[in-house]
């Protein structure tokens, strides 16, 4: 039987097997089929046959070459106006220099590629690498096509696949890289619910990183004045502020803590207060989930908490924001991977079902698509229409139990393997390999072995006399193996952890 997981090899990066590769490309072909039966590629409302929003964002850039008002044109008579920063328009100026029936196609190209770029970082995030993740990213690419955040962008031509290739690319690279921190503040120059990863920067006190994300955003706003002066004024004192030019609130698409509130406040219109501390709270919340997903090692599932967390708070988010469930697919298909337990996959399936572009056909001929449309009575209907924030909740309850979890077993007394990269600043890459030797091989040791049993790299001992006391008191626990985004090839068989009273715990 094929591995879904191959075996780590030395270097401690993980690898899909060709289980993997064989059910993403089942996957892949299972959605072309689907998209070909159901809506098509090229119809209405097949998955490339709209590209509204690329039309716009043309017009957008054409104002800055014309002179019209960037937030008072009406695309075709329609409602369909600019509602992004100065910046967004000048960056589109290259688009208006495209016919449309061309801006659509290099829209689409571009965001298909977008899509397959972020599946793989998502992966990268955790550690694979290989010709089998290449394989896996572009076949889970394209069955993400039918999750309705994805599938709508590709429809619509939007640019939240742009958004969130930015901050996974910037925020993903190790701390203290070059200008890590940049392709946060284009992102919030782009559209402002980025800049939430500048706070998110802040409360991991990554100074650097929030201070170049912060200038960079300032730069893009200061780039919009001088170009733009007067519709740059108009953006920031008045567009920025009539969320109702975007949609109306109470709508089902508006799937935020605002649109909560406005389908359940009797006249649709809950007072601005009631919004604030609602948003304030839910900012709190996932901010401080995040955190803690960060401290416990778990990268990625940390910034697509933070990055769920934005379409939550933003006065109106419509399906296609929520495009971080790309890296929260990947994220419950790992862990259904790695796991033992027999219904592992029942993750994916719940974490992705609530994302899936389920339609129906409305009687004028039109195709709803996404969960949150579906016309269901009574409480069904109340879930369905809130659908996407239920999904956060689940996640972010997930999340504060992982932490609840790690926290209990620390209150044992049991040593952290966390403190191998807290305490231990001078850690430095070295040939790692997986090695497991007997405790009584250990307590012959006088030094900190360079290399641990767990592929950590070497590690450099503190103490005074660099001398191993285990003379003194020994305590062994067994590893769980549930770190995510340290590149740590878990289980392995017979990992013990040493416990040195008034020192650091070694492997």
């Amino acid at each position: 039987m094929t591995s879904v997981i191959a075996p780590a090899p030395v270097g401690g990066a993980r690898r899909h097997g060709r289980g993997a590769a064989a059910a993403a490309v089942a996957a892949a072909a299972l959605a072309l089929v689907a998209h070909l039966y159901f809506l098509g590629f090229l119809t209405h409302f097949g998955l490339f046959g709209n590209g509204v929003d690329a039309v716009v964002y043309r017009h957008g850039g054409s104002t800055v070459l014309s002179g019209e008002d960037l937030y008072t044109f009406s695309l075709f008579d329609t409602n369909l106006p600019f509602t992004y920063p100065p910046f967004a328009a000048l960056a589109f100026v290259g688009l208006a220099l495209l016919p449309v029936a061309a801006t659509i196609v290099v829209v689409d190209v571009v965001n298909v590629v977008l899509l397959y770029v972020a599946v793989l970082l998502s992966w990268r995030l955790l550690g694979y690498r290989g010709g089998n993740t290449h394989v896996v990213s572009i076949c889970l690419a394209i069955a993400a096509s039918w999750l309705e955040p994805v599938r709508m962008t590709l429809w619509l031509g939007q640019i939240n696949l742009l958004l969130l290739v930015l901050v996974l690319w910037d925020l993903g690279r190790p701390e203290g890289s070059r200008l890590r921190g940049v392709g946060v503040g284009l992102a919030a120059g782009f559209k402002l619910t980025p800049a939430f990863f500048i706070v998110y920067a802040v409360a991991l006190r990554q100074w650097r990183t929030a201070v170049v994300a912060a200038a960079t955003f300032a730069g893009t706003v200061l780039l919009g004045f001088v170009v733009l002066f007067e519709q740059a004024w108009s953006y920031w004192t008045s567009a920025l502020f009539n969320s109702d030019r975007i949609g109306l609130l109470q709508s089902p698409a508006n799937q935020s803590v605002r649109g909560m509130l406005a389908r359940a406040w009797p006249d649709g219109s809950p007072p601005l207060l009631v919004w604030v501390i609602g948003s304030l709270a839910v900012a709190c919340l996932g901010m401080w989930a995040a955190v803690l997903a960060h401290r416990r090692g778990a990268r990625l599932m940390s910034l697509t908490l933070c990055g769920l967390t934005t379409p939550m708070v933003s006065p109106f988010s419509w399906g296609h924001h929520w495009v971080w469930c790309v890296p929260l697919t990947v994220l419950a298909l790992d862990q259904a991977c790695r796991a033992s337990w027999r219904w592992r996959w029942v993750l994916p399936v719940v974490v992705i079902a609530p994302f899936i572009a389920w339609y129906w056909t409305a009687p004028e001929g039109f195709a709803v698509i996404g969960t949150f449309m579906l016309a269901k009575p009574g409480v069904i209907g109340l879930l369905c229409s809130n659908a996407y924030p239920l999904a956060f909740v689940m996640v972010l309850a997930g999340v504060v139990a992982a932490a609840i979890r790690a926290r209990s077993l620390r209150g044992d007394g049991l040593p952290r393997l966390q403190l191998l990269f807290e305490r231990h600043r001078r850690v430095r890459r070295a040939r790692r390999r997986q090695t497991h030797e007997s405790e009584g091989s250990l307590s012959k040791r006088r030094h900190v072995p360079r290399e641990t049993a767990l592929g950590l790299g070497a590690v450099e001992e503190d103490a005074v006399d660099g001398r191993v006391r285990v003379e003194e008191l020994r305590k062994v626990v067994g590893l769980d193996g549930r770190f995510d985004d340290r590149r740590i090839q878990t289980p392995v068989p017979g990992a013990q952890l040493q416990h040195v009273p008034h020192g650091d715990p070694v492997v």
